[in-house]
């Protein structure tokens, strides 16, 4: 179960329930990522309390500019598939990219796991959504989430568990998994799932060696994937849904969302017409800023300048995606196009 700066807030549900401790100390996750850029004695001083709570009670801390608490997850290790795992954050789903059952949960409900190492669900309904084809060039996992937001705008998929299956399912790589995962939170679905296959294995591979060379052991294993691998978490066959959704992804163009909503939708070829005024862009968000993402930016970016009257933003899902775009020159590239760069989170 992952925390973040709302840490402090469920600390004050644990103490009111009155748990006499942490129920499992392995259980909590802390990542420190919503107000890293609020330097207020009193948010640092919050920092300073979840950080001495995390360590009395054995749990694990990551500090300011760690990075998005949902790509600590799965970065470290703790999400794994066919797992279940929870956050007090909206975008929890995004574990579904690796085949774990990621849901949110609210301040209070986090305090009682916190306390009981338990919690009760009532089992959603569950929506299947059959990919077939690839992604044209220019369009991204971005894309398909917001096309599936805008065409699907009547509680479809409200309180729904939604698993993602079919051949076009092998075409997308985990980042854009990891975005369409994420962003069936907009959708208003509890869950975003994909099966497991060959590529959450080559994550998890990555994942493994790195934990390995961080002499972080036995949370992530060769061992474990193997085991995933001879026994993948996927849907029993004839499993039953309560509806079922077919997507084209070779029909998905670039586009945009809003204003306001992500139930509106426009592509990108016919918002262009309008000639719209630019003042401030972000790049991104928590639901991408990985390392496509990045260098797809980097790749438009590469050799032009932000117009002038233009504030271009930028912030990496975590450090460790910020470092290897440094070390392959993307976030040079950016840099030098103008971009200012703010801290993971």
């Amino acid at each position: 179960i992952l925390t973040h700066d709302n840490t402090a807030a469920v600390m004050e549900n644990f103490k009111a329930i009155g748990a006499p401790d942490v129920h499992d100390p392995s259980q909590p996750v802390f990542a420190m990522d919503h107000d890293i850029q609020k330097k207020s004695e009193t948010n640092l001083s919050k920092y300073r309390d979840i950080k001495a709570f995390a360590s009395t009670n054995g749990i694990d801390y990551y500090p300011p500019g760690t990075g998005i608490g949902h790509q600590v997850m799965v970065s470290m290790g703790y999400v794994l598939p066919g797992s279940l795992v929870v956050a007090s954050d909206s975008h929890a789903n995004m574990y579904g990219a690796l085949g774990a059952l990621g849901t949110p949960v609210v301040r209070t409900d986090a305090a009682g796991v916190w306390a009981t190492g338990e919690f009760w669900w009532q089992i959603p309904r569950t929506v299947e959504v059959y990919l077939e084809g690839s992604l044209p060039k220019g369009a991204t996992g971005k894309d398909v989430i917001i096309t599936l937001c805008g065409l699907y705008t009547s509680g479809e998929v409200l309180n729904a568990a939604v698993e993602f299956h079919g051949p076009g399912v092998a075409t997308l790589s985990m980042d854009d998994r990891m975005t369409v995962s994420n962003m069936t939170t907009e959708w208003g679905a509890l869950v975003g799932w994909f099966g497991y296959d060959e590529i959450t294995a080559h994550y998890l591979r990555g994942r493994a060696a790195m934990l390995e060379m961080l002499e972080i052991e036995g949370r992530l294993t060769g061992e474990m994937i193997a085991g995933w691998d001879a026994n993948p978490p996927l849907p029993d066959d004839g499993a039953g849904y309560a509806a079922e959704i077919t997507f084209d992804l070779g029909r998905v163009s670039p586009h945009v969302a809003g204003p306001d909503t992500v139930g509106v939708m426009r592509s990108v070829s016919d918002f262009a017409k309008e000639r719209k005024p630019v003042h401030k862009a972000y790049l991104l968000s928590c639901v991408n800023s990985r390392l496509d993402d990045l260098a797809q930016a980097a790749d438009v970016l590469r050799d032009k300048h932000v117009a002038d009257g233009v504030e271009l933003y930028m912030a990496a899902a975590s450090e460790s995606v910020q470092t290897e775009a440094e070390g392959k020159g993307i976030w040079a590239d950016l840099v030098t196009a103008g971009a200012k760069p703010l801290p993971p989170g």
